[in-house]
């Protein structure tokens, strides 16, 4: 795969396994956990959505830390792995226990062990992802390879994401009530978590790594260099308002489903897959998109296209279902492009920081990416709540509870709201200035400096 690095194919595909438990841990969060507290534990929207942001919050501090202190870890297995086993062993247990909320308690009880459970999990979830997101940057630093093992990732992140969508519904409507099913469904994905982080960690013993001596912590100098590096700005900014719009669709998408298209919610979860299928089988032909027009513009393309088919969904009429499976087949394959440009750029970022400073922050920089997902998808999911909620939507009640416009408020959510964030993504991305021709000048600098240091 990169001879030059020691990167074969079969650690290249064994590290993208550990996407898989990632995956799942995202797809149903997104779909389903929303969904969960206001239909399962009868929690009021604007309650839930609180209960989802809180520990999006704690996120903004710890990821950006985990990624720092995985930076700076020494040991017999690397800098990053320690994390993968720790961390896969945890975040799948708290998974399951966040799935376990006593259901007969009062709202507020439910709210406080959503919290709490939420925030352990997220923690967990962040010693994992942080560390193993950050193996990217420093297995190779060649620049389409970065892309062509970015699109491994992605496959992996897709397969993951069908197998959930698809199990999830089934887990959770197999119980006599969502209680008891969502129950389930928590330890059973939990498990398949712990499963696939622990993958990854074997799969990667003997993956190739980048190692410069770090500099003394300093939490000022971290964010010192993480906000003059322009790139990473503005891949994040715009990579920011992407995850509002696709927090903001993916949470709404069930309601839409259900609520709004008068579908059987039993085919919520194939709806869901169905666009996972798109984006699987658009990545490589957007990993070839990415290599002959660059990464900036293929993201570009991407973003135009969904925003272009959220527009398109204010206009989809309610009973019909086969036309839903096409469109979202067709996001399906846009997204499949807006989920790999800018996580093949992001590692890029990490020469143009070591360029400037002589460190390789590539956990600090992974980790105040991740939580740019997190917080994105987080925020949207609110968003959504806060539609929902100001438009009439009365929790635990069925389809023919909701007022006419408490299913406005759902398209809404699902259509124009994303749109515009999709609008400012695109604005946003016309700055970034990394192409890959200097990215090229970066390398040569870096190994310059580096070959006159070693000489002095």
């Amino acid at each position: 795969m990169d001879p030059a690095s020691g990167l074969t194919k079969r650690v290249g595909v064994g590290w993208a396994i550990g996407e898989l438990g990632i995956a799942t841990y995202i797809g149903i969060t997104m779909s389903y956990l929303l969904f969960y507290l206001t239909q399962a534990l009868g929690i009021s929207p604007v309650w839930a959505g609180l209960a989802l942001l809180i520990p999006r919050l704690w996120d903004a501090l710890i990821d950006p830390l985990v990624g720092a202190i995985s930076d700076r870890t020494r040991s017999r297995m690397g800098r990053r792995r320690p994390y993968l086993l720790v961390g896969g062993l945890t975040f799948g247990v708290m998974f399951a226990f966040l799935f376990q909320a006593p259901a007969e308690a009062s709202e507020g009880v439910k709210i406080a062990y959503v919290v709490v459970l939420y925030l352990l999990t997220s923690t967990a979830f962040t010693f994992y992802d942080v560390p193993y997101s950050s193996m990217a940057a420093e297995m190779t630093t060649d620049y389409r390879v970065r892309t062509r093992l970015t699109g491994f990732k992605m496959i992996a992140a897709r397969l993951g994401i069908l197998v959930a969508v698809i199990a999830a519904p089934i887990l959770f409507n197999s119980r006599e009530t969502l209680v008891h099913g969502f129950a389930l469904m928590g330890m059973v994905a939990g498990a398949y978590m712990v499963v696939t982080g622990l993958w990854a960690f074997f799969a990667t013993r003997d993956a190739p790594q980048i190692v410069r001596p770090a500099e003394p912590f300093s939490l000022r100098a971290e964010y010192q260099a993480l906000r003059e590096n322009r790139p990473f700005l503005i891949l994040w900014t715009a990579f920011l308002f992407q995850n509002f719009a696709v927090g903001a669709s993916a949470t709404t998408l069930i309601y839409l489903v259900i609520f709004v298209m008068k579908i059987d919610g039993a085919l919520v979860g194939a709806m869901v897959a169905t666009s996972a299928v798109g984006a699987m089988v658009a990545t490589p032909l957007w990993v070839r998109l990415a290599q002959r027009l660059g990464k900036q513009k293929a993201y570009a393309a991407g973003i135009v296209g969904a925003a272009a088919f959220s527009l398109f969904m204010l206009f989809m009429p309610a009973g019909l279902p086969a036309a839903l499976f096409v469109a979202l087949f067709l996001i399906g394959l846009v997204d499949g492009g807006t989920q790999l440009c800018p996580n093949a750029m992001v590692p890029d970022t990490v020469e143009y920081d070591e360029e400037r400073t002589g460190q390789r922050r590539e956990g600090a920089i992974f980790g105040t990416w991740l939580l740019c997902r997190k917080l994105g998808m987080a925020m949207g999911a609110f968003i959504a709540s806060l539609f929902l909620s100001a438009f009439g939507f009365v929790a635990g009640a069925d389809a023919a509870a909701q007022g006419e416009t408490a299913l406005l408020g759902i398209r809404l959510s699902y259509t124009l709201v994303p749109f515009a964030l999709w609008v400012c993504a695109f604005f946003v991305l016309r700055a970034y200035p990394l192409t890959e021709a200097r990215f090229e000048e970066l390398k040569r600098s870096i190994s310059a400096a580096r070959a006159a240091k070693e000489a002095a």
